[in-house]
């Protein structure tokens, strides 16, 4: 499925955080691409969402978050994600608008987010417009979490 690709490609190439990087440069991608694969999908309370380590890496990101958990206004929120899009262009072309992820939030029907459990903290890995989503909308968000123990017993090099 293209979009477990989209999450191994995030693992492992758009990761700046170093412990991240130094966990994943021992696995290899292809057994990571079938631990996603197979990792059930559960839900993530979002008031925990402060709990997700590199949710927000800027003071840029920080401020977006701060007005997100604010906003009530549908129209405000998208406009704050697009000018997020803005500051944070993207190198893999996004499947859905802003406003299509929003809907297909809104009806549980998207592509689970992904994080990282390492050294029993998380990390998202991908998903992050779909958990602003889940935040405004005041949602539980779906979740693949994968652990670095799984990945490290089934994928290291």
């Amino acid at each position: 499925m293209l979009f477990d690709d989209i999450d191994v490609h995030n693992l492992f190439f758009r990761q700046w955080h170093p412990l991240i990087k130094e966990f994943t440069s021992q696995l290899n991608k292809d057994s990571v691409l079938e631990v996603i694969k197979n990792t059930e999908i559960t839900h993530f309370d979002i008031s925990k969402y402060k709990e997700v380590l590199n949710f927000t890496n800027t003071k840029e990101c920080k401020e977006v978050l701060r007005r997100i958990v604010k906003e009530k206004s549908t129209n405000k929120f998208l406009k704050i994600l697009r000018d997020r899009d803005n500051l944070h262009p993207r190198d893999i072309k996004r499947g859905y608008s802003i406003e299509e992820l929003l809907k297909l939030v809104s009806k549980n029907e998207y592509h689970p987010l992904l994080f990282l459990e390492l050294k029993k903290k998380y990390y998202i890995i991908d998903g992050r417009t779909r958990l602003y989503c889940c935040i405004f909308l005041n949602l539980p968000a779906k979740v693949r979490i994968i652990s670095d123990k799984d990945l490290y017993d089934s994928c290291k090099q």
